[in-house]
């Protein structure tokens, strides 16, 4: 897949170095969690993630509970991934040109 359209946001400066160094540190770009981010968006059907307002500290027991059960189920699916296995797949889908998502 070509990579032919450019995508600018505006954000806070120390907001944008932060992330920069957290993606830099995990091996790869801010662009590319950005385009991994569109890519499970469109193979979620929505945002990959549920959004909340409350952090973890304000959260019941129960919801964190709920949270962790909820987690658990998705790596017994095999849902989740190790970054390994991400990097293969990826590498994988750019070497032979398809668009499946991770």
């Amino acid at each position: 897949m070509a990579m032919d359209a450019t995508l600018q946001i505006r954000m806070n400066s120390d907001l944008k170095a932060e992330v920069e160094e957290l993606y830099r540190n995990l091996g790869t770009s801010f662009a590319e969690a950005v385009r991994i981010f569109a890519q499970q968006s469109l193979r979620e059907g929505g945002m990959p993630f549920r959004p909340t307002l409350k952090a973890w500290e304000n959260m019941t027991t129960q919801e964190v509970n709920a949270k962790l059960l909820r987690s658990e189920a998705d790596i017994a699916a095999g849902r989740v991934y190790s970054q390994d296995e991400l990097d293969r797949r990826m590498k994988g889908r750019f070497a032979h040109g398809t668009d499946t998502a991770v």
